[in-house]
């Protein structure tokens, strides 16, 4: 008798957790009797750690079968992909805890799910011709739970608040202080890890104030809003010379804007800190970085409709994160420049 109670439970826990026509009725078809416990009691982010582990264990099973030519074993694991994709859907649906709805293993799935599609359509192509409509039902739910979770994860991006005590240049006690975000300085491997180009890291080293060198940061954080505004008009390069960024990709771009918005204001507060450059030249770099800040601050709101037509969350994380930087910018450069006036 000990040996039936797990799966006692399991059928009092399932048939207290769905109704008919809920698709999780199904999941006992396709989970072990021990991890079917575990998901109907499991939170939000658990629950789609067990779907992408089922999707990644059935599809590895259907691409047996395809190889085999085993067409009813095959039907059946479209089926069991077709019902997780719906469980997905279900709960996610279900789900308004923020901080679950951003939880990495959300995002984990989110990408396994492109990796699964993309999988599936490729098999399509290599089965038998009659097999191939039996694919549709399978791929339909599976995007559309990869595109309800990007949505998410977007929208959770974007409103993101970082509660690690970071902010903006503001005086205490008489000292500027900018409350270090975890980056390297730019001339720590600037090609690798900053995505600025040889001509842009020398146009930084040879500015011998610190108002110089602002400026030529923010002329490389300034460059990338300006190619990436081309390539969405559609525009040609018109320069004689060879465009430096042209196999710089969005990610790359966004990239190279966050890490300069970084180094202005590492700079600024570096060289206030070190008493390394005069006052007038603090004021006059402050003035740069709130100014072209202010600038920016519209045209990233204008990237908004570029992340959901590519559909990367990668690339809304990046997003939100120049915003993020970017008002801590002008206000930290706001609130130095009140402070040196007063």
């Amino acid at each position: 008798m000990l040996g039936t109670k797990p799966f006692l439970l399991v059928f009092l826990l399932l048939s207290a957790f769905s109704s008919g026509d809920d698709p999780a009725t199904e999941m006992e078809k396709i989970l072990p009797p021990a991890t079917l416990q575990r998901y109907l009691t499991s939170d939000y982010p658990d629950k789609m750690k067990i779907v992408r582990t089922a999707i990644q264990n059935t599809i590895t099973r259907l691409r047996i079968h395809a190889t085999r030519g085993e067409q009813e074993e095959l039907l059946a694991r479209l089926e069991d992909i077709e019902t997780l994709g719906k469980e997905g859907l279900a709960r996610s649906l279900e789900t308004t805890d923020e901080g679950d709805l951003r939880d990495r293993e959300v995002k984990r799935l989110e990408i396994e799910l492109r990796k699964t599609i993309a999988l599936l359509e490729d098999l399509k192509l290599e089965v038998a011709f009659e097999m191939r409509k039996f694919f549709d039902p399978a791929i339909k739910p599976l995007d559309e739970l990869r595109q309800q979770l990007f949505m998410q994860l977007f929208e959770g991006a974007r409103s993101f608040e970082t509660e690690s005590g970071r902010g903006g240049l503001a005086f205490a006690d008489g000292v500027m202080m900018l409350r270090k975000a975890s980056y390297l300085l730019p001339a720590q491997g600037l090609n690798d890890l900053d995505r600025f180009t040889q001509e842009e890291f020398r146009s930084i080293q040879v500015a011998r104030s610190v108002d110089d060198r602002v400026e030529a940061i923010m002329e490389i954080a300034e460059s990338r809003l300006d190619e990436i505004d081309r390539r969405r008009k559609g525009n040609e390069w018109e320069d004689d010379e060879p465009n430096p960024l042209e196999f710089y990709t969005y990610d790359d771009l966004l990239h190279a804007y966050n890490r300069a918005l970084e180094a202005a204001m590492h700079s600024i507060d570096d060289d206030y800190e070190r008493g390394f450059s005069r006052m007038d030249e603090i004021e006059s770099a402050l003035d740069e970085l709130n100014d072209r800040s202010s600038d920016f601050q519209p045209r990233l709101r204008d990237l908004e409709p570029l992340i959901k037509e590519i559909r990367s969350f990668e690339l809304a994380e990046k997003l939100s994160k120049a915003q993020e930087y970017t008002d801590m910018a002008i206000k930290g450069a706001k609130s130095g420049l009140e402070s040196i006036e007063n």
